[in-house]
C-alpha cells in the first residue's frame, strides 16, 4: 500500500506541481482478477483478488481522479504476463525452460496446466510502454491493456517449450 497507493499520490503531486507532458503509470492485468469474459478488455470489472491488486486498483484510481481533479496527463498501462531474458524462475515460463535444458531435471514440474495466460514478450511490453509515452490517442485518467489477445494455456505453453528445447522429459503436475 505504501508503495504502490502512497507513491503513486507522491508521484502525481509531484506531477501536478511540476507539470511534465505527461506520466505513465505501471499497472497490472492481475486488477482484473479471474476472467469473466475473454479476451479481457479495459472495461472488464475489476476485483481485487489479493491486497496487490487492490493496491494497483487503488493506484489506477489515484491516477484517474488526479487526471479528473487536477488536469495531470496521467495515463495508465496494465501489462498482461509479460516474459523474456533474464527473468526470475518464480515466473513459469522461466521455470519451465530451465527444466527443459538442465540435465539435472528429470521430468519438467509444473502446477496445474489447464489455467490460461496472456503472454507477452518483454520487447513488445516495452513498446507498449514507449507508445503510451508518445501516443495522441490515448487518454489521460484512462487505463489501457498491453497485451496479445490470446490465451494460451500452461500446458501448451510447456509443450511449445519442449518442443523448442527438442526434450522429451515428462512433464508432472503438482
Amino acid at each position: 500500500v505504501d508503495v504502490n497507493v502512497t507513491g503513486t499520490v507522491n508521484l502525481l503531486e509531484a506531477a501536478r506541481v511540476h507539470k511534465p507532458r505527461r506520466v505513465v503509470m505501471t499497472s497490472t492485468s492481475e486488477v482484473y482478477g479471474t476472467a469473466i469474459t475473454t479476451p479481457i478488455d479495459e472495461e472488464h470489472p475489476l476485483q481485487a483478488q489479493s491486497p496487490y491488486a487492490a493496491s494497483k486498483i487503488a493506484a489506477d484510481m489515484m491516477a484517474s481522479a488526479y487526471a479528473l481533479s487536477f488536469s495531470v496527463p496521467a495515463y495508465v498501462l496494465r501489462p498482461f504476463n509479460t516474459y523474456g531474458p533474464r527473468q526470475s524462475e518464480r515466473a513459469v515460463i522461466s521455470s519451465v525452460i530451465r527444466q527443459a535444458i538442465d540435465p539435472r531435471c528429470e521430468a519438467i514440474r509444473v502446477g496445474n496446466i489447464t489455467p490460461t495466460r496472456d503472454f507477452v514478450f518483454v520487447g513488445d511490453t516495452v513498446a507498449a510502454f514507449l507508445a503510451m509515452a508518445r501516443s495522441d490517442a490515448v487518454k489521460p485518467g484512462r487505463a489501457y491493456n498491453a497485451g496479445t489477445g490470446t490465451a494460451v494455456s500452461i500446458g501448451e505453453m510447456v509443450e511449445l517449450v519442449r518442443a523448442g528445447t527438442a526434450t522429451n522429459k515428462p512433464v508432472e503436475t503438482e
